[in-house]
C-alpha cells in the first residue's frame, strides 16, 4: 500500500511539472502552426525551419533557425563561426504610434528599456547598423514597417591544424529584415538575419513565412 501511494504521488508530480512546463510556453505548435497564447496571432511554420517555443514571461516568443544553410568559403574550415539564418518573433506592449516608435528606434538619441530590450532580441541592430530600405507594407489585413539594412562584422577565424595564435582575420557583414506591426496596443516584430551572402536568397523564404502571420482575433482577409 504504502508503495503504491508512493508511485501515485510521483506519478502526480511528473505530471504537475510536465504541466507547468506547457503552461510556461509563450504558445503552442499544432499542425505546423505556433499559436501564441498571449499576443493573439498565428504562424505558419515553413519546411526546412526548426523551432524553439520560449518562456511565457519571455517577449522573445518564437525562433526559428534554417536546418540546411551554405557556408562561406572563409568559414570553410570553420563553420560553426557562421551565421545561421535565423527569424525571432518579438512581442510587447506598444508604447507608441507606430510611425514614431520606428523613427525612435533607428535613432541615435532616444532611450528607453524597451528599445534596449528589442536592439538585444534583434541582432542585425547591433554596432553600425547600416539602413538600407525602409517602407510600409500589407500583410492582408496587416498593415506595418519593412526595415532591411546590414551590418559588418570583423572576426578573427582560426585556422585548420595551427597553433591558437594563428588566426585570419574576416571582414564581411551580416544581413537582415525586421518586419513591425501594432495591434490593439500589442508591438509584434520578426527579425531575420543572415550573412550578406546568401540574403538575397533567403530573404524570400523570410518573406514567404510573414504571408503566414496572422491575427487570431479578427477575420482573415477575403480573397478577391
Amino acid at each position: 500500500m504504502k508503495r503504491l501511494l508512493i508511485s501515485l504521488f510521483l506519478v502526480i508530480f511528473i505530471f504537475n511539472i510536465c504541466a507547468a512546463r506547457k503552461k510556461d510556453k509563450a504558445g503552442e505548435i499544432e499542425n505546423g502552426i505556433f499559436y501564441d497564447k498571449d499576443y493573439n496571432y498565428s504562424l505558419v511554420i515553413p519546411e526546412g525551419w526548426s523551432t524553439s517555443v520560449k518562456k511565457g514571461d519571455s517577449d522573445i516568443r518564437l525562433i526559428l533557425t534554417k536546418d540546411q544553410y551554405d557556408i562561406p568559403i572563409h568559414f570553410q574550415h570553420a563553420p560553426n563561426y557562421t551565421q545561421v539564418p535565423k527569424v525571432t518573433v518579438y512581442a510587447g506592449p506598444s508604447m507608441m504610434n507606430l510611425d514614431w516608435f520606428v523613427d525612435s528606434l533607428l535613432s541615435d538619441v532616444y532611450k528607453s528599456d524597451q528599445k534596449k530590450d528589442i536592439l538585444n532580441a534583434c541582432e542585425i541592430l547591433y554596432g553600425n547598423y547600416i539602413s538600407k530600405r525602409r517602407s510600409k507594407i500589407s500583410l492582408g489585413k496587416i498593415d506595418g514597417y519593412l526595415l532591411a539594412g546590414e551590418r559588418k562584422y570583423t572576426i578573427q577565424v582560426q585556422r585548420a591544424g595551427y597553433e591558437s595564435d594563428k588566426a585570419d582575420v574576416v571582414t564581411e557583414f551580416f544581413a537582415g529584415d525586421m518586419f513591425l506591426t501594432e495591434h490593439n496596443g500589442q508591438l509584434i516584430i520578426f527579425h531575420f538575419i543572415c550573412e550578406r551572402l546568401y540574403y538575397k536568397m533567403l530573404e524570400k523564404e523570410f518573406l514567404d513565412l510573414l504571408n503566414g502571420f496572422q491575427f487570431t482575433d479578427v477575420e482573415p482577409a477575403e480573397e478577391e
